[in-house]
């Protein structure tokens, strides 16, 4: 096979995996910024508690649609390495216990989903930018 048709099946495979990883870190990025707002809403004890009902059904949704993301593309999640994998999975943890415990959970584990949130964000940006280096 002629080295440009490989080439071309690894940077069709590398978009894929690239577009993969956006669409989660997008997710994830949703799910850290209604995080934040609950956290936020909390602060002011009491004034915002219809809001803060709302913002906390929304997170689980938003995790629910994680998993759902998730679930679709395993093969390629498989594929990750190291921190970017584990931290993917962490989120899907917490996306499945959320979806089972429901608003109680994300109100009472709300910093530590956050903190996970963006130690994935973080990750998936350096497997991102690792991904497109590589694609040079």
């Amino acid at each position: 096979m002629p080295f440009s048709l490989l080439r071309r099946g690894r940077n069709e495979r590398d978009e894929a995996v690239s577009a993969f990883l956006s669409e989660v870190r997008s997710n994830v990025r949703l799910i850290a910024t209604s995080l934040t707002r609950i956290s936020e809403l909390k602060s002011r004890f009491g004034l915002y508690e219809e809001e803060l009902k709302s913002q906390l059904e929304i997170t689980v949704s938003e995790l629910k649609n994680l998993r759902e993301l998730l679930e679709e593309r395993k093969t390629i999640l498989n594929g990750l390495d190291g921190d970017s994998y584990n931290a993917v999975k962490v989120m899907e943890a917490y996306s499945i216990i959320s979806e089972s415990e429901g608003v109680s959970f994300v109100d009472e584990n709300a910093d530590r989903i956050l903190r996970a949130a963006r130690w994935c964000d973080g990750n998936l940006t350096k497997a991102l930018k690792n991904l497109r280096e590589s694609e040079r």
